[in-house]
């Protein structure tokens, strides 16, 4: 089994800074952080699980990257779309579930 280095791209720094953004408007800034803090805790299993996920089937995460792996995270609220290059996993963007369509 392959151990695989984490790596969050701009793009997905991106998403989760309008996620803070987004929380801190309704409750507080430390709420918006511990929900980010959360879900990439949830990601750092991929350092080790990346290769058991299948190719993903959406055209919205092939936009992205070709041969683009998808994880349902915060209880299917958001997709985490990343993808293997070498020893790297890379995430991608993180896309609200309800726009995951084939």
């Amino acid at each position: 089994m392959l151990n695989y280095k984490v790596i969050v791209s701009s793009d997905a720094v991106d998403d989760l800074d309008e996620m803070v953004q987004y929380i801190a408007s309704l409750y507080r800034v430390e709420s918006g952080h511990n929900y980010v803090n959360r879900i990439l805790g949830k990601l750092t299993s991929l350092s080790y699980t990346a290769d058991i996920y299948q190719y993903s089937r959406y055209s919205v995460a092939k936009k992205i990257h070709p041969l683009a792996k998808t994880l349902s995270i915060m209880n299917h609220k958001w997709t985490a779309v990343f993808h293997i290059d070498g020893e790297f996993v890379i995430i991608d963007r993180f896309i609200p579930s309800k726009l995951m369509v084939d």
